[in-house]
Parts: C-alpha cells; sequence; structure tokens
C-alpha cells in the first residue's frame, strides 16, 4: 500500500497577521459607520443654562408634588427672576384662592414699583369684589379685615405714636380729599390741628340733619367776610364779622 503523501503545514507569516489585523479594523469601522451612535450632546428643545433661548409657544413647567415650589431663580447680588414685556405684562400671578404674588424681604423693599408713565400709577390695586383696592397694615397683630368699597385701607396697631395713613408733601397737600356731592374727609374721633384751619367765602349751605350744625364763612353786603353757622331749622348764626 502507498501511503498518501500529506500537504507540508506552514505557520502564517507575521506579513499575513498584521494584513488580517488591519483588514479587522477596516471592517468595524465600517460597521461603526453604517449605525447610529448616541450623542453627547444637548436637545435642541432643551432650555439652555446661561444663554438665551427662543420659543414661539408656552413654555410651562408643572410640579405635581402638593406645597412644593415649581421654580425657583437664585442669586447672590443680582435678580433672582426678572419677567419682561415691551407691550403687556412683565410678571402675571394668578391664584385661585391663595397669594398670587408674595414678596419678603428682610432687610429691603418687598415689592417695589416704578413707572415712568405720565398718565399711569406705579402700583395699582382694585378689588372686583366690592372690598379694598390697597390695604396697609403696620404690626404684629392680625391684619385687620378690609372694608367694603374702599380704595385705600391704612391700619397700624402699636401705640399713641402710630398711624394708619401719613400724608406728606413739602409744599403742596399731605392729604388731599375731593368729593362732589359727599364729604371730602370724614372723621370719626377727635381732629386736632397744630396751626390753623382755614376756609374759604361760600353761599350758605343747606340746613344740615338733625342735632347738626354747619360752620362756614360768606360775605355779607358790605364785603366783610363772616364766620358763620347754620342749623337744622335753617337759622343763619354769624359768630364775627370781619373787622
Amino acid at each position: 500500500m502507498t501511503a498518501a503523501i500529506q500537504p507540508e503545514s506552514k505557520s502564517p507569516s507575521r506579513r499575513a497577521l498584521l494584513a488580517g489585523a488591519v483588514g479587522g479594523l477596516g471592517a468595524l469601522a465600517v460597521s461603526a459607520f453604517g449605525r447610529p451612535q448616541v450623542a453627547a450632546g444637548h436637545d435642541v428643545d432643551d432650555v439652555r443654562l446661561g444663554g438665551a433661548n427662543t420659543a414661539t409657544t408656552t413654555t410651562q413647567i408643572t410640579n405635581s408634588t402638593t406645597g412644593q415650589t415649581v421654580f425657583s431663580g437664585v442669586s447672590s447680588g443680582g435678580t433672582g427672576v426678572l419677567g419682561q414685556s415691551n407691550t403687556s405684562v412683565g410678571v402675571y400671578g394668578n391664584s385661585g384662592a391663595g397669594t398670587a404674588v408674595y414678596g419678603l424681604s428682610n432687610s429691603g423693599v418687598s415689592v417695589w414699583g416704578d413707572s415712568s408713565a405720565t398718565n399711569y400709577p406705579a402700583s395699582l390695586g382694585r378689588s372686583y369684589g366690592n372690598s379694598t383696592g390697597v390695604q396697609g397694615f403696620s404690626g404684629i397683630a392680625s391684619i385687620p379685615a378690609a372694608p367694603a368699597k374702599t380704595g385705600v385701607y391704612g391700619s397700624a396697631a402699636q401705640d399713641s405714636a402710630s398711624k394708619g395713613v401719613w400724608g406728606s408733601s413739602p409744599a403742596g397737600h399731605g392729604l388731599h380729599g375731593s368729593s362732589s356731592s359727599g364729604f371730602a374727609g370724614y372723621f370719626a374721633g377727635k381732629v386736632y390741628t397744630s396751626k390753623f384751619i382755614e376756609m374759604t367765602e361760600i353761599s350758605a349751605p343747606a340746613a344740615p340733619g338733625a342735632n347738626k350744625a354747619r360752620l362756614f364763612l360768606r360775605v355779607n353786603g358790605t364785603g366783610k367776610t363772616q364766620l358763620c353757622v347754620r342749623f337744622q331749622s335753617g337759622g343763619v348764626q354769624v359768630i364775627k364779622t370781619e373787622p
């Protein structure tokens, strides 16, 4: 029997091994380019920190946990939250039963309003429910109830030096009241002045109600000013005529 001659076994050369490795890396690179990769950047709709963000619709952040703050803006020395509008409302607060906008400061002003307009106020308070438009209170006691149909209500609950409303003007009117048919000023208590009360001449007023009298000035027939009082009966008593 003749034995079969086996082929000679040869080990692969270094050149062949290197070529195979390079070919494998090339195939891996082609495979990588052929499938999508995971991006490490931000989505185009993300809110960018330290930059400007542009949107055409409302951006809303909702917190589903009761009693937790939805959004917080903190600054060590600047503005925490800034709202700006060229023609509408810069910051708008809305609450069904709580406080719509709340300001708190330990050493400065809690809420500040500025306006450069000549026909609009810096701060405006309106009551749609016939209550008080603006209420100010000084003291640590419970805040009093807002009176009905009142534009501005001020109260202070400290001592005899406390003041509910303070008006001051170096040359004009510290307090100014005006009414076409009612009382421009009404005081349910004592009235004190450190200087004088000045009046102007008027026609004799109508008679007052029961148990009341009206003090006024009028001019007599000779051009002299008279201090007079009118009683419920309609009679006028001249207190003093100008000398």
